[in-house]
């Protein structure tokens, strides 16, 4: 793997895979969800959807012309720190994919049509999410665990945020977004002219990088909040504690630990609270990977009867870690999480995001390379003293029940 800085402040990571004729390439922004206006939540993802559809020069149609004779459209999508772009394309149509994406930084053919079709598109996925349990319940706790942070805002934005948005509104963002110096080229497959592809990328106009916020915020009280949904079968109960960024020493402690606790039929969920007391319909954990404050997340799936006994349970757990973490089970995860880790880089496209994800995030596209050996040196008494943590911290809890 190689990494590049250009004069224009674009890094470029090369991760040569040469038995096929592919190329795989997610392009990562700096910034994302986080630095959106409040009231205008959901406009980057819109911006970015509406853009890479067409431009001033080429209609809809030859837009998608050349990307059907080379490969995949251009994909783009928001977290809360980085916006991107991926493709996947036979190598030659490499010099066409970098020149149309520069056609469509220069020269965005944002029409009302294009805009409208998104739009609603990006609306219907809003009202979709509100029918699922997990969507509702998490959509829930970001707002009450991250309220007054950057990370209260959805990527996607809501309806009262979505439906004001205007041609003008996205056009302008796009402009503020993309490129920025410090955006992130990664590419994995079979590379031809490596220094051609360099000399092409140094050719995009980029702009000075706005300024991101960094934050604190960690949960300091005990807070529960219901959200009633008419026609809930279930009872959906998320419950966050606090969590590390990924700038600090503990991060992989926790990623190991959230395997432990949350992911397949051997966790302590799975085996505690839906095998040995049969309260779960699912159940399960997840720690995503934060620039700033992260958070661990619990969640189960119940019948409604036994909503109060589960709530009950979750928090005992909790409070009991320390005494349900054994060798046995630290041997487990580390031997599930190499199994996904290795399950989850058995694409291009996939190898090309971790390299590109972790350098935006400031950990280096080389620390990927790093993960294994660097999990597989988490101790017991390392996944201890997290257990002892999370079972004295002060949680969040959102309950979603029928009205």
């Amino acid at each position: 793997m190689k990494l590049f800085k250009l004069r224009n402040g674009l890094k470029v990571i090369f991760q040569e895979v040469n038995n096929l004729d592919i190329l795989a390439c997610t392009i990562f922004l700096p910034g994302g969800a986080s630095i959106e206006d409040k009231l205008k939540a959901g406009i980057t993802i819109l911006s970015l959807k509406t853009a890479f559809k067409r431009t001033l020069k080429r209609s809809s149609l030859e837009f998608a012309k050349i990307q059907e004779q080379f490969g995949t459209p251009f994909i783009p999508d928001v977290s809360s720190d980085y916006s991107f772009i991926k493709f996947q394309i036979i190598t030659e149509g490499l010099e066409n994919y970098i020149k149309l994406f520069q056609e469509v930084i220069e020269e965005p053919g944002f029409t009302e049509e294009s805009f409208k079709v998104e739009k609603e598109s990006l609306l219907a996925a809003i009202r979709s999410r509100k029918e699922n349990s997990f969507s509702l319940a998490y959509e829930k706790m970001v707002s009450l665990t991250y309220n007054g942070t950057p990370y209260e805002k959805l990527p996607y934005g809501e309806e009262l945020t979505v439906k004001p948005l205007t041609l003008e509104d996205i056009r302008n963002q796009f402009k503020k977004v993309v490129v920025p110096e410090g955006t992130v080229f990664s590419f994995c497959g079979k590379i031809k002219d490596a220094e051609g592809i360099l000399k092409l990328l140094e050719k995009i106009k980029t702009k000075k990088l706005r300024k991101l916020q960094h934050f604190s915020k960690r949960i300091e009280n005990i807070e529960e909040v219901e959200v009633k949904r008419k026609g809930s079968s279930q009872v959906f109960i998320i419950l966050a504690v606090n969590a590390p960024s990924i700038s600090e020493k503990d991060f992989l402690s926790y990623k190991l630990f959230n395997t432990l606790l949350g992911e397949g039929i051997g966790s302590l969920l799975f085996q505690e609270l839906r095998e040995r007391k049969g309260f779960a319909y699912s159940t399960g954990s997840i720690f995503p990977t934060r620039k700033n404050s992260g958070r661990l997340f619990f969640y189960i799936g119940t019948s409604p009867e036994k909503e109060k006994e589960v709530k009950r349970a979750l928090i005992n757990l909790k409070e009991n870690l320390p005494n349900l973490i054994t060798k046995e089970a630290l041997n487990r995860a580390k031997q599930f999480f190499r199994g996904n880790f290795e399950l989850d880089h058995e694409t291009r496209m996939k190898k090309a995001w971790y390299s590109g994800l972790w350098e935006i995030l400031g950990k280096s596209s080389s620390f990927d390379s790093q993960i294994l050996d660097l999990v597989e040196e988490v101790s017991f008494s390392n996944l201890l003293d997290v257990a002892e943590k999370i079972s004295s911290e002060p949680y969040h809890m959102v309950v979603v029940k029928d009205e």
